[in-house]
C-alpha cells in the first residue's frame, strides 16, 4: 500500500497532475489520488481544519471526477486525533456521499484519512504534535545512496530539530508538513547533505549547500524531496527512505527520530 501511495504521490507532482480534474465515465478510473498532492500529508494543531477532495486517474494518469459520489466512503483511523465535519459542522466519524470533506484535527498522535471508491482507496497522513522537551536524536546513522549524485553514509550524528523555513530555505519556504517538536528523517537527511558538502569547520554553521542553487528541492509543504544533486524523481524514480530496514509509511518530515535510529534515503524505483 505504501509503495502504491508513494506512485500515487510521485506521478502527482511529475506529470503535472495539479489541472483541473476532467468529466469521464467512472468505469476508466483505475486507481484513486487527492486532488491536492499537499493533502497526502497533514500536519497541525487541534481545531485545525484541511479541506481534501478526491479524483480518479485513468491510465495515463489524467485526473478525472468521479461521478458516482454515492459511492465515495471517508473514514479516519483514529477519531481521537481526526474527524470529518458534515454540512451542518457536525463532528462525525466517517462521511458517505461527496468527494470533498473537511477534516478536523482533534487531538495529538497519529490518524490515516482513507477515502474509497469501487474498490480503490487513497491514504492521507495526519499527525497532531505534542510538545516535547527533547526534540533532538543522538547517535544517527545516515545513508545517501544517489545514481547520478554520490552516495555516503555517516554514523552517530547527533541530529538537533531545526526550521526548515527559518534556517534553511527561508521565508518563502512553505514547510507546514514538517514536524516542528521533534528531528525527523528529513531533517536528518538535510543535516547529513550538508555536513557532506559543506561542513563548515571552523568557521558558523550554515546550511549554504542545502539551500543553494537548487542543489535539494523539497515540495508538497516539506513532505516531499524531489531533488537531490541531479537525481531528480520523475514519476518511475524518486527518492524513498528506509528506518532499521523498515519502511515507515508515511514521509520523511513526520517520522519522529529515536536514539539510534539508522536513516537510508535512496534514488531508486517506485
Amino acid at each position: 500500500m505504501k509503495k502504491l501511495l508513494t506512485l500515487v504521490i510521485a506521478f502527482t507532482l511529475a506529470f503535472s497532475l495539479q489541472a483541473m480534474p476532467v468529466f469521464a465515465d467512472d468505469q476508466d478510473i483505475v486507481m484513486l489520488t487527492l486532488d491536492d498532492s499537499k493533502d497526502f500529508t497533514v500536519v497541525g494543531a487541534a481545531d485545525y481544519k484541511e479541506g481534501m477532495k478526491v479524483v480518479g486517474l485513468d491510465s495515463s494518469y489524467q485526473k478525472l471526477t468521479i461521478q458516482n459520489q454515492a459511492g465515495i466512503s471517508w473514514f479516519t483511523s483514529d477519531a481521537a486525533v481526526a474527524k470529518f465535519l458534515d454540512e451542518d459542522e457536525e463532528e462525525q466519524t466517517s462521511i458517505t456521499g461527496t468527494d470533498t470533506v473537511t477534516v478536523l484535527l482533534t487531538g495529538p498522535g497519529r490518524a490515516t484519512i482513507t477515502a474509497t471508491f469501487n474498490g480503490m482507496t487513497i491514504d492521507s497522513n495526519v499527525m497532531v504534535e505534542e510538545t516535547t522537551q527533547d526534540p533532538d536524536a543522538e547517535n544517527i546513522d545516515v545513508q545517501v545512496v544517489g545514481i547520478d549524485s554520490e552516495s555516503f553514509t555517516f554514523n552517530d550524528l547527533d541530529v538537533d530539530l531545526f526550521s526548515l523555513k527559518d534556517d534553511v530555505f527561508g521565508s518563502g519556504f512553505d514547510d507546514a508538513d514538517v514536524l516542528k517538536e521533534d528531528a525527523t528523517a528529513l531533517h536528518a537527511l538535510l543535516y547529513a547533505l550538508e555536513l557532506k558538502y559543506d561542513p563548515d569547520e571552523g568557521e558558523p554553521w550554515d546550511w549554504d549547500w542545502v539551500a543553494g542553487n537548487t542543489n535539494v528541492v523539497i515540495s508538497s509543504e516539506g513532505s516531499y524531496v524531489e531533488k537531490i544533486e541531479d537525481d531528480v524523481n520523475d514519476g518511475t524514480t524518486g527518492w524513498q527512505y528506509t528506518v532499521n530496514n523498515q519502511d515507515p509509511g508515511y514521509a520523511g518530515s513526520i517520522y519522529e527520530l529515536n536514539d539510534g535510529d539508522s536513516v537510508v534515503w535512496e534514488y531508486t524505483a517506485w
